[in-house]
């Protein structure tokens, strides 16, 4: 089936803008248009004029929509001014150094991965960590939505035992709990969230906020800016830009100068840089006269599978058994092996920001993954939509699916409610971890907190 020129109009759209934003320093995450040529004859001459009413809609639309999108970027500049103005203002926890991880650049730079791998190489140095995270795209009735929740880090609510659903939580704290095992507190208020998880842990010595450079209601002590290989883009604001927060002098002064309660040692700079590859991207401050802040030494790989899934386990009452949380694991090289060696279909489904990402880490370790599905990030049901993807493909079900750890937090969940993909469906999800230099760490200990 051909598709239409409507489709074929907002695709061309969406590879205009992300050209608009990046040039050719990212490619293009969308595929490209259908050619003509490789259609059957009786349909070859229709794509040609589809594509050339494309063409021209296309083009029409862009030129009409840049003054609009120039100006809602500066909207987006003035709103993303006012949030950092209050964030200077806010107020900190009693105790605790606070450290808020983030970026500017819209879509996933990987900032989940790296908050866990802090978390779990600041508790190897011994301090009690806790995470706030806003939920974003928590599911349930909107007032639950509004009040804080506090996971552990066995993923259970602590006032009650009850495993806590992805849903409830939002699927990125989820995660966070159960690969770092520290608590995690969910609120659009990081403040009461952290008075909230004080009550059950009170210890806690690290906060970490996650997507925490653009919050109000607490300020950090330190900030990690993540970048990846984007950059700043075109270095405007959201929708003429990529950014989030434009990159400006004032913005890399207010980051970078100690703050009143920090030692004047460079290591106790307010900003950390953080790049997957060990990219510096020195040119973003000494292009405005900054000098260049320390930098996180990281490096990011694929690190084995795993298939979590939820068992009833004996609590003293048959008729309501509690939840656990249990996972198979199979080492990166014995995975690998037995999917190449398994003579079945691949099939490979994503639901995060940049899914094309994830397709070539399987083309990294070889594996000739024959369909891929892109979903929407933060999609509430990804089962529901694989099911139906796999049936409107007529794809057997003996094939094995492959997916990130992100989705696979929501469908071992919804594989027990009946809600999700089928159980006769063998999936596995490709756990990537970053790793961090300990000695790139000794910057929590020359901030003081008091």
């Amino acid at each position: 089936m051909l598709p239409t020129v409507t489709d074929l109009t907002l695709q061309r759209l969406k590879q205009r803008l992300w050209c608009h934003w990046f040039g050719d320093s990212a490619p293009s995450p969308f595929p490209p248009l259908p050619h003509a040529d490789a259609a059957p004859a009786l349909l070859k001459r229709s794509l040609q004029r589809r594509l050339l009413r494309a063409r021209w809609a296309s083009a029409v639309l862009w030129v009409v929509s840049l003054p609009l999108l120039y100006g809602l970027s500066h909207l987006t500049r003035m709103e993303a001014a006012r949030r950092q103005s209050l964030q200077r203002q806010a107020d900190r926890p009693r105790k605790g150094l606070t450290i808020a991880v983030g970026n500017l650049v819209m879509g996933g730079t990987g900032k989940t991965p790296l908050v866990i791998c802090l978390a779990r190489a600041l508790t190897e140095q011994g301090h009690q960590v806790a995470v706030l995270s806003r939920g974003y795209k928590r599911g349930g009735p909107r007032a639950s939505r509004q009040t804080e929740l506090v996971v552990g880090p066995d993923c259970r609510d602590p006032s009650t035992g009850l495993l806590v659903s992805p849903e409830d939580t939002g699927d990125e704290p989820w995660l966070i709990a159960w690969r770092a095992k520290v608590p995690v507190a969910i609120g659009q208020d990081r403040c009461a969230a952290a008075s909230k998880l004080s009550q059950y842990f009170p210890e806690i010595t690290v906060w970490l906020l996650d997507d925490g450079l653009s919050q109000t209601s607490l300020n950090p002590h330190l900030r990690i800016l993540l970048l990846d290989h984007r950059g700043l883009g075109n270095g405007h604001c959201l929708p003429y830009g990529p950014l989030r927060t434009q990159w400006t002098k004032e913005l890399g002064l207010q980051w970078s100068e100690p703050s009143d309660n920090t030692g004047a040692q460079s290591k106790a700079a307010k900003l950390i840089l953080a790049h997957p590859t060990g990219q510096p991207f020195e040119e973003l401050f000494e292009g405005l006269g900054l000098a260049s802040p320390e930098r996180l030494a990281m490096s990011r790989s694929a690190a084995c599978w795993t298939r979590p899934s939820l068992r009833p386990e004996p609590s003293g009452q048959p008729t309501d058994p509690k939840l656990g949380l249990h996972e198979i694991r199979m080492s990166l090289e014995e995975g690998c092996q037995r999917l190449k060696t398994s003579g079945r279909l691949l099939v490979a489904a994503a639901g995060i920001a940049q899914p094309h990402a994830f397709f070539k880490s399987l083309e990294a370790l070889g594996l000739a993954v024959q369909h891929r599905l892109e979903i929407a990030n933060h999609h509430p049901n990804p089962g529901q939509v694989i099911g139906a993807w796999m049936q409107e493909e007529k794809l057997p079900e003996d094939c094995i699916l492959l997916t990130t750890e992100k989705d696979a937090v929501k469908l071992a969940w919804q594989a027990n409610t009946g809600t999700g993909l089928p159980g006769v469906i063998e999936w596995w999800s490709l756990q990537l971890e970053l790793s961090i230099e300990p000695s790139s760490l000794e910057f929590v200990y020359g901030c003081k907190t008091t």
